[in-house]
């Protein structure tokens, strides 16, 4: 039984240290994702000072940076922790190993000093001859073998697992080191982000200075994305109003929601099954400098922000891409937001705006990824780079940071 609950042992520590590497390669690959979408965020934002905006905006993505940094280092403790416990468990199991086997060795040596005191050539002779038949002579010569046999079987079979557990603990013992190494990274990104809310406290000043004409870019801001959400409320009630009209279709879910083919319902239902995995709507790495909804700035008493989707700086030349598969349903401009494309997956919708050079005409079905057109480049705000993006359920409109992946 004992020997059945070592090898059951092992057996999950083999896991527990499996699970723990990749744990680490998981952090490893997510930290790196972060640092590249960092590093995209602030070669924009460097060359960018002219604007109140583009404080703000830099203000968001430091905020945004420390909360994913003291994440990550929560994450490194916790899986710290649960390697700490698996080597404490593993070293249990060697001592007690290390134990059996010198019991055994003990009980080795003292049968062969027993056998070598008691049972010389002569001896051994003699027992054998002193048996009352040939058929107990036979059994003795054969318990004298066995018993050897099984005595060094048991010493050899419990080095092995000696061996055995010897190289687990080496390889825990890397992943540990691994992990703390990994660990001081991230401390010393830590440390650094820490030098940056300095940075963020000097910004806070010099935003409160400006205050008003924050406030005024700002008011110009909501005042596109008023008519940007006007034109996109009036596209999806026109597309609704006519679905209604096809006979060929059934009835919409919801009360006033668009009425789908059999096709559509499939779809529909695909997209909705991809919460928290559509890609990215980017094909380079981008931030989120202006989230979903309504957005309070508690250093900055007056100054707020409600978006009905998210603005994603990125690098000039960055392309939009589709985050379904779907159907060009719509391409529009509205002054001062470029061109917007609208893509229908179903009930659902994705929106992309602030695009140049649009690659897709309206009816185009289109793949998962594939690219839809360049994101405007404001070479008056040193290449500012901002794609607008929003997903609606029908007439509702959905917080899109909840349903794509993070580059």
């Amino acid at each position: 039984m004992r020997r059945i609950y070592c090898f059951l042992s092992l057996l999950i520590l083999s896991f527990a240290a499996l699970e723990a590497q990749q744990s680490i390669e998981d952090i490893r690959q997510e930290r790196l994702a972060v640092l590249e979408r960092i590093k995209a965020a602030n070669e924009s934002l460097s060359a960018n000072q002219k604007s109140s905006k583009a404080l703000l905006y830099q203000y968001t993505i430091l905020n945004d940076q420390i909360k994913s940094t003291e994440q990550y280092i929560s994450r490194l403790n916790t899986e710290m922790n649960k390697l700490s416990r698996s080597l404490r468990n593993l070293q249990n199991e060697y001592n007690e190993l290390k134990r059996q086997l010198s019991v055994k060795q003990q009980q080795y040596a003292q049968l062969i000093r027993q056998l070598h005191t008691r049972l010389k050539t002569d001896d051994r002779l003699m027992f054998i001859f002193s048996a009352e038949n040939l058929s107990q002579s036979y059994r003795r010569i054969r318990y004298m073998n066995e018993y050897t046999k099984f005595q060094r079987r048991q010493a050899e079979e419990i080095r092995q697992k000696q061996e055995q557990l010897e190289k687990k603990r080496i390889d825990l013992e890397l992943a540990y080191q691994q992990q703390k190494e990994l660990l001081a990274e991230h401390q010393a990104e830590r440390d650094r982000l820490s030098k940056e809310k300095e940075n963020k406290h000097s910004l806070l000043n010099t935003l409160k200075k400006k205050e008003s004409s924050l406030n005024a870019e700002l008011k110009k801001d909501r005042e596109l994305a008023a008519r940007l959400d006007k034109r996109i409320e009036e596209i999806i009630a026109e597309e609704t109003r006519k679905a209604s009209q096809d006979k060929e279709r059934s009835e919409p879910e919801s009360k006033g929601g668009y009425a789908m083919t059999i096709d559509e319902k499939k779809l529909s239902a695909d997209f909705g099954s991809n919460k928290g995995k559509l890609p990215f709507p980017l094909n380079e790495p981008g931030t989120i400098i202006v989230h979903f909804g309504q957005q309070k700035f508690q250093e900055l008493k007056y100054v707020q922000t409600n978006s009905k989707g998210i603005d994603i700086q990125t690098r000039a030349g960055a392309s939009a891409r589709a985050v379904f598969k779907g159907t060009v349903s719509k391409i529009f401009m509205v002054p001062g937001m470029n061109a917007s494309v609208i893509v229908r997956h179903g009930k659902y919708l994705s929106v992309y705006s602030n695009l140049e050079d649009v690659r897709v005409k309206l009816g185009d079905q289109v793949k998962t990824g594939e690219l839809l057109g360049k994101v405007f480049v404001d070479k008056q705000q040193a290449n500012q780079t901002i794609l607008h993006f929003q997903i609606w359920e029908d007439t509702q409109r959905l917080n899109p940071e909840l349903w794509i992946k993070k580059f």
